[in-house]
């Protein structure tokens, strides 16, 4: 048992649970006397090893971000043969538990859209994918601000992750994830669960999910099988926003049709373009189209009968 004992530079102080991967342990850095999130890895990542070179340098990149919605993530230390990632402490409410309490308002979607997406614009642009991003690593904090955890874990296998047994009095109810059921993978975009890299489309579907959730109350893709967790994220056809929450606007269906569109090349682009189109109707603009969606050029006779005879343009 951790609890109460020197880990390298830090006293483990309780068991909780922040984000997606695994346990995280409270802990207070001796020196400096700041709370911690820790992180715990069987071994010591060899940068020999293929995997766990690139999972070095997604917490080196993870660890050069600096944004006021992302948690910070700090060099890694190594103590009794385990690689500890020391993150930043979060006190606050994720937002599986937001989902579960019932519909947001739309101001409230809206505020959690723009700090999410600016976060994930600024680590889209610094090569960072976060790759699993669900309802339960976007923490709301006391201040009403949103943080993303778990940046540059994607991809840990579940076996590197340290655990130890739980006697059910080290668990600290700080942000204790209950659902979805297998919410790490009901967030994943179609081309993921069909075992492709995630990327910078796949993390702006995930957002995509979260604010339908936010917004209709209830938790979009649910099942304790994966296989049909991932049946329902390829071929499910989700019902428009305004369908489950009367009077919503024309502007959040399009952002949201085009955020969990199935294909990638149909979604947003970049988080900016959806900041774009975030930032309008904060302002009370109504989207006529989406920022990057131009408009249709008009065909000439010759083209017009081209595409109706189905013959290929020169």
């Amino acid at each position: 048992m951790l609890i109460g004992k020197n880990l390298g530079s830090y006293r483990v102080l309780a068991k909780t649970q922040i984000g997606e991967s695994g346990a995280v342990y409270k802990a207070l850095h001796t020196a400096k006397r700041q709370t911690y999130a820790l992180k715990l890895l069987q071994g010591t990542l060899a940068p020999e090893n293929p995997l766990q070179r690139q999972l070095l340098e997604k917490l080196r990149i993870a660890q050069a971000l600096d944004h006021i919605h992302i948690a910070k993530t700090f060099p890694v230390e190594i103590a009794e043969d385990l690689t500890i990632v020391p993150l930043e402490f979060i006190y606050g409410q994720n937002l599986s538990e937001k989902v579960a309490e019932g519909a947001s308002t739309v101001d409230f979607t809206l505020r959690v859209a723009l700090q999410t997406a600016d976060a994930l614009r600024t680590a889209h642009e610094q090569n960072a994918i976060h790759g699993r991003l669900t309802s339960n690593n976007v923490l709301l904090c006391a201040d009403g601000n949103i943080k993303l955890v778990d940046f540059g874990l994607d991809g840990l296998p579940e076996e590197m992750l340290f655990s130890e047994p739980d006697n059910g009095s080290a668990l600290a109810a700080l942000s204790v994830p209950s659902r979805p059921p297998l919410s790490r993978f009901a967030y994943q975009a179609p081309e993921q669960v069909q075992g492709e890299p995630a990327s910078t489309r796949s993390d702006l579907f995930s957002l995509g999910v979260i604010l339908y959730e936010l917004l209709a109350g209830e938790f979009l893709f649910e099942g304790d099988d994966r296989q049909e967790l991932v049946r329902q994220i390829q071929a499910r056809d989700l019902p428009k926003i305004n369908e489950v929450r009367p009077g919503i606007s024309s502007s959040w269906v399009k952002i949201l049709r085009a955020l969990l569109d199935k294909k990638p090349a149909n979604r947003y682009p970049s988080a900016q373009a959806l900041v774009e189109d975030l930032r309008k109707i904060n302002y009370g603009g109504k989207l006529e189209r989406l920022s990057f969606q131009t408009t249709q050029p008009a065909l000439s006779r010759r083209s017009f009968f081209r595409r109706f005879l189905g013959e290929e343009e020169e």
